[in-house]
C-alpha cells in the first residue's frame, strides 16, 4: 500500500542525525526519567510548565531500554509515524484517497514535523493526540475521542486551544460533546494544584529576559508560525536571501491554501484558532512560540493536498513543488550540522576532568546528563588547585544580567584563554 511506502520514507528521514547531542531540555527529559515517580510530581513538575504524561511516559521506556541519546528520541520517531497514518486517515474521511496520500506524504517529509520527530520532547505527542481528536470527533466515536482528550490534557496545556473547534463544529451534537468533556474536566480537577503552582513559577519570571524567551505576544512570533511550518529549522545567515525565499514560498504556499479555501470548516479552524488564541494568551502568559502549535501542523498539510488536488492539471507539479521545498529543507537541516541541537556530548568531552562554573543554579541538566555533575561548581568553591576552570558562557544575559560569574572567576585571578562554541554553547577555558 502506498501509505506504508510513504510512513517507511517517514522513518528513513527521522532516522537520519537520530544521534545528536541532547541540547538541555531534551537533556531535562532524560534525568526527569530518571527520577522516582514521588519525585517527579513532588519536586519536579510544580516548577516546570508541563503536564506529566510525556515525562511518565518517557520513564517506563527508560526503564525497559535505557537512556541513550537514541533510545530517548525513539518515542518521539513513532509518534511522528502514526501522526502521517492518522493524517491520511483524516484526510481520506474529508476527502478522498488521493488527498490523503498527498496530504501524508507532505508530513513526512516536513522538515519541522522530522526536527520534533526527534526531539525527547512532548511536542510529536500532543501533535499525535490532537490529530486523533480530530479525526474521532470526525468518526463521533465519542467515548475514544473523550479518551484522547484527557491524554491531550496530560501532554501540553497550548494543545487544549483546540477545544473551542469542537465546540463550533460539533454544536449539533453538543451534549455529546459536554459528556465527552467530563473525563478532561474531572482530571484537571485533582490536578489543578499542581497547574496552580506551575502557573505561579511561570509568571515568577515576569520582566526578565528570559519572559521575553518563552513566547510573548509579538508580531515576530506570529510570523514564524507559517514561516517554521513551511521550512522548518533551517534559516540563512544572509537576511535578504533568506527574505526572498520566504517570499517565494509564502507566495506558493498561500495560494495552494487559497484553492482549498472552500473546503471543511474544521481544518482551517484547527490550522487558525489555536493560533490565534495563542496570540491572546501571550498577553498575559507568554506561550506564543512556533513549536507549541506544532498539532496545527497536520491541518496546514491536509489543507495543502486539497489545495493541490483542486489546481487540475497542474496539480502533479504543485505536488512536486511542495514536496521539493519539503526534500529541500529537510536534507538541509539533517545534513549540516550546525542547525543540529546544542552540542553539550562535544562540550562534556573538551572539558574533560576540569571544573566547570555556571553563571545561575540552573542550565546545567545537560552537562548532567553526559556525566559531568561532581564537576560544577560555583565560583566560591574554585580552590588553589584549579588551574583550569571552565566558564558557561550560555545565555548567561538571562540568567546573570550583572555578569556576576565572570567577575568573580577573574577576581580570583583567572583569564580567558580560548572560546570554545560548540553550536550554540560556549564556553570560556579560563586559567590563571
Amino acid at each position: 500500500m502506498p501509505i506504508i511506502l510513504i510512513t517507511l520514507i517517514g522513518l528513513v528521514l527521522r532516522l537520519i542525525s537520530l544521534n545528536q547531542s541532547l541540547w538541555l531540555d531534551e537533556a531535562t527529559s532524560a534525568l526527569v526519567a530518571r527520577m522516582p515517580i514521588a519525585d517527579i510530581f513532588s519536586k519536579f513538575l510544580p516548577g516546570d510548565f508541563h503536564p506529566p504524561l510525556y515525562y511518565l511516559i518517557l520513564k517506563g521506556w527508560v526503564m525497559l531500554l535505557g537512556s541513550s541519546e537514541v533510545i530517548l528520541r525513539i518515542p518521539s520517531v513513532i509518534f511522528g509515524l502514526i501522526t502521517i497514518c492518522i493524517v491520511f486517515l483524516i484526510a481520506e474521511k474529508l476527502f478522498n484517497r488521493r488527498v490523503g496520500l498527498i496530504a501524508s506524504s507532505l508530513m513526512a517529509t516536513s522538515g519541522l514535523a522530522i526536527y520534533y520527530s526527534q526531539e525527547a520532547r512532548m511536542y510529536g505527542l500532543a501533535a499525535l493526540l490532537v490529530s486523533c481528536l480530530v479525526y474521532l470527533f470526525l468518526r463521533e466515536k465519542w467515548f475514544y475521542f473523550s479518551m484522547v482528550l484527557v491524554l491531550v490534557g496530560a501532554t501540553d496545556y497550548v494543545s487544549l486551544f483546540v477545544i473551542p473547534i469542537f465546540i463550533i463544529v460539533g454544536w449539533k451534537d453538543i451534549k455529546k460533546l459536554v459528556l465527552s468533556f467530563i473525563p478532561l474536566t474531572v482530571s484537571y480537577l485533582f490536578w489543578f494544584p499542581i497547574f496552580i503552582k506551575q502557573l505561579g513559577s511561570g509568571l515568577s519570571v515576569h520582566g526578565s529576559a528570559w519572559w521575553g524567551l518563552l513566547g510573548t505576544s509579538t508580531l515576530k512570533n506570529a510570523v514564524l508560525i507559517p514561516v517554521k511550518f513551511i521550512l522548518g529549522r533551517i534559516s540563512f545567515d544572509n537576511k535578504l536571501l533568506y527574505g526572498v525565499v520566504v517570499a517565494i514560498v509564502f507566495f506558493l504556499f498561500g495560494f495552494l491554501l487559497w484553492k482549498a479555501r472552500k473546503v471543511s470548516r474544521i481544518l482551517w479552524l484547527w490550522l487558525m484558532l489555536p493560533i490565534v488564541l495563542g496570540v491572546l494568551v501571550s498577553l498575559k502568559i507568554p506561550s506564543l512560540s512556533y513549536f507549541r502549535f506544532l498539532f496545527c501542523l497536520p491541518a496546514f498539510y491536509i489543507l495543502i493536498a486539497e489545495g493541490i488536488q483542486n489546481s487540475g492539471k497542474y496539480r502533479n507539479l504543485f505536488w512536486g513543488l511542495v514536496i521539493g521545498v519539503n526534500i529541500l529543507t529537510s536534507g538541509y537541516y539533517l545534513v549540516d550540522s550546525k542547525f543540529h541541537r546544542e552540542d553539550w556530548r562535544r562540550a562534556a568531552s573538551v572539558v574533560g576532568e576540569d571544573k566547570v562554573v555556571f553563571p545561575a543554579a540552573t542550565q546545567k541538566e545537560a552537562l548532567i546528563y553526559y556525566g559531568k555533575g561532581d564537576q560544577i561548581i560555583n565560583a566560591s568553591q574554585i580552590t588553589p588547585n584549579d588551574k583550569v576552570i571552565w566558564l558557561s558562557r550560555y545565555v548567561w544575559e538571562i540568567f546573570d544580567p550583572g555578569d556576576l560569574a565572570r567577575k568573580s572567576v577573574e577576581a580570583l585571578g583567572y583569564n580567558k584563554t580560548s572560546e570554545y562554541n560548540f553550536n550554540g554553547v560556549v564556553f570560556w577555558k579560563c586559567t590563571k
